[in-house]
């Protein structure tokens, strides 16, 4: 049914749309698809009345009368002052916004039910194919919509994620007292000059986000603090300046990483086609790091190993360690969440922060800003200059890291005690300027191609932010370079 990356987001695309005329056609009333949660789409019914499991049920019956009919989606391209005088009859401002901001001369709507809309997605040509998604219905007018996220009909169950779910709440009420909900609304910060002072706040709410987590692991007592998320979420940044901040309470934190605990490579685990499984817990000498955890915690003195990844072993360099008093010790990496990593040590001495970015920003009330997006926009400048990856290359391999993040991280964000939010909301702005350069690279033969393009076209909607805004300690400077923190 669904093949990669580019037809499983047209596939949601369509979902949404034929949600979003269900609703109109049920109810009369808008949607806002505001973030992902739990591999589904958190979405509000914006009426003024309490939503009730009865109107859910006559939303799902309108959706199945739509697919049933197999109704065709008709792409329409049609001047961009026809975009923004359509969008702004309909009261649409945030789209008018946006299309107003548009290079284009045209714009690529799409018409279902007598009703036009976009979804940062080229969509399928008609209803009939769209057959499985899921509604979990939450109450307070919210749920979730929920699509196959691979090549099989099932789509798994949604389990909350409250913690998740509050940061974003937080960051929301936050970003609404500003007056940037979405992008345009960010756009006129950059266009009227006021993107530094903007950068300042954003800035020192992230820095307050931190002094917090640092002074709930003072308050906690507790020796080790595992710190884990997905790939490029600023971990190694976040964990050295969590470690500053609890240096000021009067803690002593001992950083040890999770990859110098991998096993030799000739013991590396294989994945089902035969190749080393380096994102398996298995890859971890779990022995040995359970063994040093204990021996720490009993005041004993241990050689911590340091991981050779040209030759792929485990060295010992003269690092000993043995606490004291005042002693914590920050454990980052991809398994920290999963409770099998340190099964020798008993849950309550331990604490355990799940760290991702959460941006509450959206391109509009109908087009979320994807989290998987800004990451791979993360990761793929990052492997530019410190790696020499071509983009092609970090496209290439971000299958099997996202394959391992399904596997690995996200069935354990529940055993988090804390979250820690590492998005800034006008970051892809400046993620723009070094990110949209290399997706030009990728050239129309090549298979990442239509994905580059998708990027593309996401980035455009946003105005460029210099760097020189951005201090050295931002977590964004540990994925566009010069931060204080590389080589700490």
């Amino acid at each position: 049914m669904l093949l990669d990356r580019y037809n499983i987001k047209v596939y949601q695309a369509g979902i949404k749309f034929i949600f979003y005329v269900a609703v109109k056609n049920v109810l009369n009333c808008e949607v806002s698809f505001s973030h992902s949660l739990d591999k589904g789409l958190y979405t509000e019914i914006l009426s003024n009345r309490k939503i009730t499991e009865t109107d859910i049920d006559n939303i799902k019956q309108e959706m199945n009368k739509i697919i049933n009919a197999d109704l065709k989606i008709t792409k329409k391209v049609v001047t961009k002052a026809d975009a923004y005088n359509y969008y702004s009859k309909t009261k649409e401002i945030e789209k008018a916004g946006n299309i107003s901001n548009l290079n284009n001369k045209t714009v690529t709507l799409y018409e279902l039910g007598g009703y036009h809309n976009y979804f940062l997605s080229n969509m399928p040509s008609s209803t009939g194919k769209l057959k499985y998604y899921k509604i979990t219905f939450l109450g307070n007018n919210d749920l979730i919509l929920s699509t196959p996220t691979d090549d099989e009909e099932e789509i798994p169950e949604y389990i909350a994620q409250d913690k998740i779910y509050s940061s974003f709440r937080m960051y929301h009420k936050w970003i609404k007292t500003l007056g940037v909900k979405y992008v345009n609304d960010l756009n006129k910060v950059v266009s009227e000059n006021k993107i530094k002072d903007f950068i300042k706040k954003n800035d020192i709410m992230m820095d307050n986000q931190i002094y917090n987590t640092a002074a709930r692991i003072k308050e906690s007592n507790k020796k080790i603090i595992l710190l884990g998320g997905p790939s490029s979420s600023g971990k190694t940044t976040s964990t050295k300046k969590l470690a500053l901040y609890l240096e000021t309470f009067g803690l002593n934190p001992i950083y040890l990483g999770l990859d110098d605990y991998f096993k030799d490579r000739v013991d590396t685990p294989l994945d089902a086609s035969g190749k080393p499984d380096f994102e398996s817990l298995n890859a971890i000498d779990l022995k040995l790091f359970n063994r040093q955890l204990n021996e720490l915690l009993s005041k004993k003195e241990v050689s911590v190993p340091s991981y050779n990844f040209i030759n792929g072993v485990k060295e010992y360099n003269n690092r000993i360690i043995k606490l004291k008093e005042t002693d914590i010790i920050l454990i980052e990496g991809l398994h920290c969440l999963n409770e099998e990593l340190t099964k020798d040590i008993k849950r309550e001495e331990k604490l355990k922060i799940y760290i991702s970015p959460f941006t509450p920003l959206s391109i509009d009330r109908h087009n979320h800003l994807s989290t998987i997006d800004i990451r791979l926009l993360r990761r793929m400048i990052r492997d530019s200059w410190s790696r020499g990856y071509s983009p092609e290359k970090t496209l290439e391999i971000w299958d099997k890291v996202r394959e391992g993040e399904v596997k690995y991280v996200f069935p354990h964000t529940n055993e988090a005690d804390l979250i820690l939010n590492t998005a800034f909301i006008y970051e892809v702005g400046v993620l723009r300027v070094y990110g949209e350069p290399l997706l030009y690279s990728i050239s129309p033969d090549s298979k990442y191609y239509n994905e580059a393009r998708r990027m593309i076209d996401f980035l455009q909607m946003f105005f460029p932010i210099p760097c020189n805004y951005i201090s050295n300690e931002n977590v964004l400077r540990e994925f566009i370079g010069g931060s204080y923190f590389e080589g700490r």
